[in-house]
């Protein structure tokens, strides 16, 4: 049965200007400033109402497609289990704003937490499944999550045995009754898997239970401004930080991204890579197909190549997203194995800066109709700068994309000051996109969202009065090399482009004299051989002679966070070791 919709209101790379889009953007003369003002307006909704639009639009359509589970669920389908999973944990003393943990692998039920948490005006966490016992224990205190939804184990990620080492009053409490002296929030445990586990309540129980209630009273106390999805940081550099979006920052951002990248141009079918922790995975993929009637499969658990590759062949999905890291495998792969005949209409790179010669490759390796680009951040719900729908493999290759609607940006130098156009500073963003705030950490708060709305990125950037932007890298990855500041990036993006250098990353190393020396971490082709000397050749006359690294290293692998971006810190620990 369908539920009732509430109705609301809702320099450029070889390529000419493109004036429609160029109309849209109030510049400064002179400085790098710009005011993206809006290719529609802004509607102000909820979460739950647009998927509800969608699926009293597209009840029958396929909305999620678990090729791992062999689970396919229409949206009316989803909608009506998620909305009994919201009935039973309202049922279970749960109030509009409580946190609902989502600690699951890619999964149907992992969908089905963030969709009840929408329906029921919960506030979901998105835990990475990978972590361990001490970093769940801190995701869990940090934003007092009152009931927990955990996915059916794999090989090698127990979700149950850890949590009852973490809660050993688990296994003795009732379902819904646990009473934890290390967390006393904690009132439940939903366990997505077959097998009957002491003290939690069986997901598939709960949605049988509570089949034939609708969500809808509890959808309706719910506003724009409150609270939505908390995506905690990657913690590449310590403990994470809980980023909370707001309910319209997520509607209207998955509206935007998914117009640029065609998600509502016809029936699309987006296999899903990233993992739906990450913000990639959730917000650009997951909420924005949803949002435009997309169908999604799931084509593994966790990432794993063959099994996406096996996916867009099979099931025909016409869109992929993924990290840059995901599409340099994708590309091995089908190098070593052509039975694979992907034939995609866009494929995206996000979620970590992207070299111009990979987006190259997969324009013409992967057979895709268009690359694109998206620059974002957990504090900004998603995107800020995305690839136009007419951009050539130039334009998409050498820059971040187009910056997005209702949002404004500016470079600035170390004292705040507006730098001049294609000058290299801090970017810094102000608009609707701007979380609501570090959850429980006001002061972390203040440091990244100035009193005047505008949020630090913590990136080196160019900005373009075209309203095009290029990331230069991290401010905090920039290497000091006997007193001269070097963008790793920039020799990254040369080095990639040697026939025989699968992947590249440079680190800066202790150097009694200099300060910091750059070291070349390289991924090359098998059977080939690359040396210091072929590395310098390749790269003179390219860059300064400063900036050409004195040191190489080979690995087979670099160390990653499980959404896929390198963790640079822990390449230089193991260089400066002699792991490397």
């Amino acid at each position: 049965m369908l539920r009732k919709s509430v109705l609301f209101v809702t320099k450029r790379v070889n390529k000419p200007i493109n004036l429609r889009w160029l109309s849209l953007i109030q510049a400064s003369p002179t400085e790098s400033y710009m005011r993206h003002t809006g290719s529609e307006p802004l509607v102000q909704a909820t979460i739950s109402q647009v998927f509800l639009e969608t699926v009293n639009k597209y009840p029958n359509r396929v909305a999620i497609r678990s090729v791992h589970e062999d689970v396919t669920l229409t949206y009316e389908q989803l909608l009506n289990q998620a909305d009994a999973l919201a009935c039973a944990l309202r049922a279970q003393g749960l109030q509009k704003g409580d946190r609902l943990g989502v600690w699951a692998h890619n999964s149907v039920a992992c969908v089905l937490g963030v969709i009840a948490a929408a329906r029921a005006g919960f506030i979901s966490v998105l835990i990475n499944p990978a972590y361990e016992k001490s970093e769940l224990s801190f995701c869990l205190k940090k934003t007092g999550v009152r009931s927990l939804l955990i996915s059916e184990g794999l090989p090698n990620r127990q979700y149950y045995q850890t949590l009852s080492q973490l809660i050993p009053e688990l296994q003795g409490s009732k379902p819904g009754k646990l009473s934890s002296e290390l967390f006393p929030e904690l009132l439940s445990i939903v366990s997505a898997g077959k097998e009957k586990l002491d003290g939690t309540f069986s997901l598939d129980a709960l949605v049988k239970e509570y089949a034939s209630q609708d969500a809808s009273k509890y959808a309706g106390e719910v506003r724009p401004e409150d609270g939505s999805i908390i995506h905690l940081t990657s913690g590449t550099t310590g403990n994470p930080k809980a980023g909370l979006d707001s309910q319209s920052s997520v509607v209207n951002n998955t509206y935007f991204v998914g117009k640029r990248l065609g998600y509502h141009e016809g029936h699309q079918d987006i296999c899903v890579q990233a993992p739906i922790f990450h913000a990639l995975g959730s917000i650009i993929t997951l909420l924005g197909g949803f949002r435009h009637g997309c169908s999604l499969t799931l084509a593994a658990p966790i990432y794993n190549v063959r099994a996406n590759l096996e996916a867009l062949h099979k099931h025909k999905c016409s869109i992929i997203t993924g990290t840059p890291t995901m599409f340099v495998d994708m590309l091995s792969q089908l190098k070593n194995d052509s039975s694979y005949k992907p034939q995609l209409q866009t494929a995206l790179a996000a979620g970590a800066p992207c070299s111009p010669q990979l987006m190259r490759d997969m324009q013409k390796h992967l057979n895709v109709d268009t690359v694109k680009t998206l620059y974002g951040l957990t504090e900004s719900t998603a995107g800020m700068f995305q690839s136009l729908p007419d951009d050539n493999i130039d334009v998409v290759a050498e820059t971040v994309g187009f910056v997005h609607d209702h949002l404004e940006v500016k470079v600035v130098d170390e004292e705040g000051k507006t730098v001049p156009w294609g000058a290299t500073g801090e970017l810094m963003m102000r608009g609707y996109t701007t979380m609501l705030g570090y959850w429980d950490e006001p002061e972390k708060t203040r440091e990244t969202v100035l009193e005047d709305g505008w949020l630090r990125t913590g990136d080196k950037f160019t900005l373009s009065p075209d309203g095009y932007g290029r990331i230069v890298g991290r401010i905090k990855d920039i290497i000091v090399r006997g007193g001269e500041n070097i963008a790793p990036k920039e020799i990254e993006d040369l080095l990639n482009t040697h026939p025989d250098i699968i992947e590249s990353q440079v680190v800066g190393i202790s150097d009694e004299r200099l300060g910091e020396e750059l070291c070349a971490v390289l991924r090359i082709s098998p059977g080939a051989t690359v040396t210091l000397d072929d590395l310098k050749a390749h790269l003179s006359g390219k860059l300064a002679r400063f900036k050409i690294p004195r040191v190489l290293r080979i690995a087979e692998d670099f160390p990653k966070t499980t959404s896929g971006k390198i963790q640079k810190y822990k390449l230089k620990d193991m260089v400066e070791s002699g792991k490397i």
